[in-house]
């Protein structure tokens, strides 16, 4: 019978041992429990920010790209001025031949000189004019050619941000 006793004795610490135990247990579950919620609670509001992030960068993109398009844009109006100078300028120039063999012709011909000579010279001044206006225009054509070139590299810098930006969202 005191072995009995005795071994229900045993039985009991050992029963008051697993219930300790398994508190311990639960308080350990408990507090993983509330870590987990912790940390799904930071993944949500991680994934907010990315979310947020890639947005903008995403927004971003998308201005570059309209900003590229309209540099594109402004470029092709800019090449079509320029042809439309060099048009102008060959013309300018068949002006001047046709303008110097007009001066041979007069002088070969003394007696309408003088009454052509203010006319000669009226279109000379005209002349020296277009010259002018056009080298001007061709000074003005290369400064937004250099403007152009410094947009186009602007949106080339943040294209590749905005890339850099979306890659390492991802990665």
């Amino acid at each position: 019978m005191n072995r009995l006793y005795s071994q229900m004795s045993q039985l009991g610490q050992h029963n008051a041992e697993l219930v300790l135990k398994n508190i311990d247990a639960n308080t350990k579950m408990a507090d993983l429990g509330a870590r987990q919620r912790a940390l799904e609670e930071e993944l949500a509001r991680v994934a907010g920010e990315r979310d947020v992030q890639r947005a903008a960068a995403e927004e971003k993109a998308q201005e570059a790209e309209a900003q590229a398009a309209e540099l594109q844009r402004l470029r092709t109006a800019l090449e079509d001025r320029a042809r439309e100078a060099e048009g102008q300028s060959a013309e300018l120039q068949r002006l001047s031949a046709t303008l110097e063999q007009q001066k041979a012709e007069l002088l070969h011909k003394e007696v309408a000189m003088v009454a052509l000579a203010g006319t000669l010279q009226e279109q000379g001044v005209a002349l020296e004019e277009r010259e002018v206006a056009l080298q001007n225009m061709g000074a003005s054509l290369k400064e937004k050619e250099a403007f152009l070139s410094s947009l186009e590299e602007a949106a080339r810098t943040q294209r590749e941000e905005a890339q850099k930006n979306i890659a390492g969202e991802y990665l």
